[in-house]
């Protein structure tokens, strides 16, 4: 077992806590095979030129509009296909997975906060935080639009997931929907490299052991 120990720090750089953990080689090749992952999420096109996210939006005569750069269909692809080792849930890579296996070895209250803002950052977007707007029951700065995209269009075919996102995106507008997805992907490759700050964290500390 390697024990480690970290100095966690807010944002005036205060020292917070310091907390010590135990990690099994497993845990630590678990960790590398992490960052090894994010860094094929740092070489995509998108994530080169700057991921976008929304910017501003406003309400007109006909409806709602989100502004947020434009994309083409080719880069959202390469990036969901490098994001499927640290987004869904069952890959051992998972953000899910490589959180829970911190908040096991760091016990610790105030890890544990902030794991949770980590969490909440990752699943439900950043806007969450400060609003909410539904359309037709659906929150849109909500982890569940993210995942009736991903499970009803790109990585699974739910065809109950597929028509609700076909009605939503006809009330919003696809250019609306393209944004609001990319919005919330910005949010999750957010949370995940505050994650990767930790993890890398880690992994110098027990090679420096």
């Amino acid at each position: 077992m390697n024990s480690i120990s970290l100095t966690l720090r807010d944002a005036e750089d205060n020292v917070v806590a310091t907390i010590s953990g135990n990690f099994s080689s497993d845990d630590i090749a678990l960790l590398q095979r992490f960052v090894d992952a994010m860094a094929r999420v740092r070489n995509t096109a998108l994530l080169q030129r700057g991921l976008p996210a929304i910017t501003n939006f406003h309400w007109s005569a006909t409806g709602m509009s989100f502004s947020c750069q434009p994309y083409t269909d080719s880069e959202l692809f390469e990036l969901l296909h490098v994001l499927r080792h640290v987004i869904l849930s069952q890959e051992a890579t998972s953000f899910e997975k490589v959180a829970a296996l911190l908040g096991r070895c760091f016990k610790n209250r105030e890890f544990s906060d902030h794991l949770k803002a980590l969490r909440n950052l990752f699943e439900n977007g950043e806007l969450s935080s400060y609003m909410q707007i539904s359309v037709g029951g659906q929150p849109l700065f909500d982890g569940s639009l993210l995942r009736m995209w991903l499970n009803g269009t790109q990585y699974h075919t739910d065809e109950e997931k597929a028509a609700a996102w076909a009605e939503l995106e006809g009330s919003l507008e696809a250019e609306n929907a393209r944004a609001l997805v990319m919005n919330q992907l910005h949010s999750r490759v957010k949370a995940l490299f505050l994650l990767e700050h930790v993890v890398n964290l880690v992994i110098s500390k027990q090679s420096c052991a």
